[in-house]
């Protein structure tokens, strides 16, 4: 039942359009424990309405973002490209892998060093993989809950 609801939310999300709205705000909100949770809101201008959406993803476990801001101002005020969320449980191993390295930890034997993100991997189902593309970048979000 609860990879049916990741499949749902996934299948939702790929039905929004960001294409050509503007990027007005990146909010990170860090866990303030290990029962809390980050969240990642990103505040997106509308380019038919000039409405403001807030995209909110909730229950992050890890968060990829790569920007340009040179390009990305180049292509102000329409700079986001595109959305997509995956349920790929291959994609998502190998997302949550090639970002070790960047987490600069080390652990002392006997412990192993995938002991720490071993109960990540083993609930994959759990999550979705969500990205939004800008003319720019791109930011990755492997989460739980989305919020539109």
């Amino acid at each position: 039942m609860k990879r049916a609801k990741k499949v749902a939310e996934a299948d939702r999300f790929n039905k929004l359009d960001f294409h050509d709205d503007a990027l007005k705000a990146l909010r990170i909100y860090p866990p303030r424990s290990g029962k809390n949770f980050t969240r990642i809101d990103f505040e997106l201008q509308d380019d038919s309405t000039d409405s403001v959406k807030v995209l909110s993803f909730r229950s992050c476990a890890n968060f990829r973002f790569v920007m340009d801001f040179d390009v990305l101002a180049d292509n102000w005020p329409f700079n986001a490209k595109s959305s997509v969320a995956n349920t790929n449980v291959t994609r998502m191993r190998r997302f949550v892998k090639v970002q070790m390295p960047h987490w600069r930890t080390t652990y002392m034997p006997p412990m192993t060093k995938d002991k720490p993100v071993r109960k990540k991997l083993a609930s994959l189902r759990s999550y979705v993989l969500f990205q939004v593309a800008f003319f720019g970048g791109t930011g990755r979000d492997f989460g739980k809950k989305l919020q539109l």
